[in-house]
């Protein structure tokens, strides 16, 4: 739906993407523990109705810290959705370690940076991922100013991400003047 507005989850495999996208809309994405589960796009809703606003949330798949011409077709497709649909971005930042090899840490905040100056106005939030597993202060202060600290196991900031996900769409639809009462359908709610 090219004129729905549309956020678009982004980074690393194995950071939470999916599962997110699970907590926050009707999108029922693969999750399982290990990198590039997801192969493809994953569509979902969120409909507001007092708001009359319908939003797409778009899994992608990961994208791992590389030049553009060493990029596998799924990264490929990630990369697609952020250049040529009018999106918003949730990049999804795991600090705890577990995401595998190639998604360390600074490899993320590397294809965060990318991302920034690539795509410099589009509506963002930075959120970091599996907050019911510690983190220590160091790796803390190397994360991105305002990020949204969130828990999918526990529910944690679920619904404040939903609130900064409407804020940001409202955002995106003043931008490209999206005439959104046209495309709710109140069947699909979440």
């Amino acid at each position: 739906e090219l004129d729905t507005p549309t956020v678009v989850l982004v980074g690393a495999p194995n950071v939470g993407k999916s599962s997110i996208v699970r907590a926050i809309s009707t999108g029922t994405p693969e999750v399982n523990d290990y990198p590039f589960t997801t192969r493809g796009v994953t569509i979902g809703h969120i409909i507001n109705t007092s708001k009359d606003i319908r939003i797409q949330v778009m899994d992608t798949p990961g994208l791992l810290d590389r030049p553009a011409i060493e990029r596998n077709e799924m990264e490929k497709l990630t990369f697609a959705s952020l250049a040529h649909l009018p999106t918003a971005v949730i990049f999804v930042i795991d600090p705890t370690g577990l995401s595998g090899e190639k998604s360390t840490l600074q490899a993320q905040l590397n294809v965060r940076s990318y991302l920034k100056s690539r795509f410099p106005k589009r509506p963002w939030i930075d959120v970091v991922s599996k907050q019911d597993i510690t983190i220590d202060e160091e790796t803390l202060r190397v994360l991105p100013n305002n990020f949204l600290h969130i828990s999918v196991k526990t529910g944690h900031n679920i619904d404040e991400l939903q609130g900064q996900v409407l804020d940001m769409v409202n955002k995106l639809i003043e931008i490209l003047n999206i005439d959104t009462s046209s495309h709710l359908d109140t069947s699909i709610v979440k």
